[in-house]
């Protein structure tokens, strides 16, 4: 019985420590230095899945972000304060690109009324306080050039 007790205990004990090593291996996706591909807009009450080239990256040291619409290339300077996040000064290339103009266009705009950002797994969330306006998944870490 003494044997039998042990051998449960030492059971419990290896799940227990593979458990936490697999929780403590799997590090959560940072803000910066990845590249955030767009998945679904949010407008109107309707969701909308994005099957485009657009993405942001966020950039710590100069406190900009920037990317593609989906035709044309962006940048911004970005306020970021703990999960607080603002946009100013959006500017973009102006070509014309018929197939993606609506996705460049609400992505685009969006970005203007951000408030905050979260973070879910491989997901970036960004909000207009409450209500979730952009969804993007992590497609690559970028070397950090330090």
């Amino acid at each position: 019985m003494k044997q039998l007790c042990f051998t449960c205990i030492a059971i419990v004990l290896l799940t227990a420590s593979c458990t936490s090593a697999k929780e403590t291996m799997e590090q959560p996706i940072p803000l910066y230095n990845t590249k955030w591909l767009l998945k679904k807009v949010y407008a109107d009450g309707k969701e909308e899945t994005v099957n485009t080239k657009a993405f942001i990256r966020f950039d710590k040291e100069k406190g900009s972000a920037g990317g593609n619409g989906s035709c044309n290339n962006f940048g911004s300077s970005a306020t970021i304060n703990e999960n607080e996040v603002s946009f100013k000064n959006i500017f973009s290339k102006k070509m014309y690109c018929e197939q993606v103009r609506q996705i460049e266009n609400k992505f685009l705009g969006s970005l203007e009324k951000i408030t905050r950002y979260e973070i879910k797994d491989k997901s970036l969330l960004l909000y207009r306080d409450k209500e979730l306006l952009l969804e993007f998944i992590a497609i690559a870490e970028i070397k950090s050039t330090e």
